[in-house]
């Protein structure tokens, strides 16, 4: 079985479909069903879904990332930054590598300026470390994939 981005809780995923691009929660137990998207009814094409950071908004972020039972990174960007777009495949690669052991999520600045403006971010790209609901480190502008693994492990080492 592929593996899959995870979702909020454990028994479902959340599986891009490849045609519209809306995203489809499938539950676990019905993935071997052949699962179609809700909005196209296409097939989900579960081999070449990728896990990827979670997406995360104003209205979820709360349940996405405070209430998160594991530690969370989240990358604060813009689709104009050239150099959020430099950093999108370090994050896409934490994804992968922390499945199962922190939460990685991304958010919109430009669709989501609640979030930003509650948590100061006033240049982009900025990652914020939490645990337990409580932001534990801010790291603002282009680094190194080890730097924020460094970081994140520092924050898992804590939990």
């Amino acid at each position: 079985m592929t593996k899959m981005k995870r979702s909020i809780d454990d028994e479902t995923l959340i599986i891009e479909c490849l045609r519209c691009g809306t995203k489809n929660r499938v539950p676990r137990s019905r993935i071997d069903d052949r699962p179609r998207c809700g909005q196209c009814h296409a097939p989900l094409d579960l081999e070449a879904f990728a896990i990827r950071p979670l997406e995360t908004a104003d209205g979820t972020f709360a349940r996405d990332v405070l209430a998160a039972a594991s530690p969370a990174l989240v990358y604060f960007y813009s689709p104009a930054c050239p150099y959020c777009r430099m950093l999108s495949p370090v994050i896409d690669e934490l994804a992968v590598k922390f499945e199962g052991i922190a939460l990685i999520a991304r958010i919109d600045i430009t669709v989501n300026p609640s979030v930003s403006q509650q948590y100061g971010i006033q240049g982009v790209p900025t990652l914020l470390l939490f645990r337990e609901g409580k932001l534990m480190k801010r790291m603002v502008g282009v680094l190194s994939g080890d730097e924020i693994e460094r970081n994140l492990k520092g924050i898992i080492k804590l939990s």
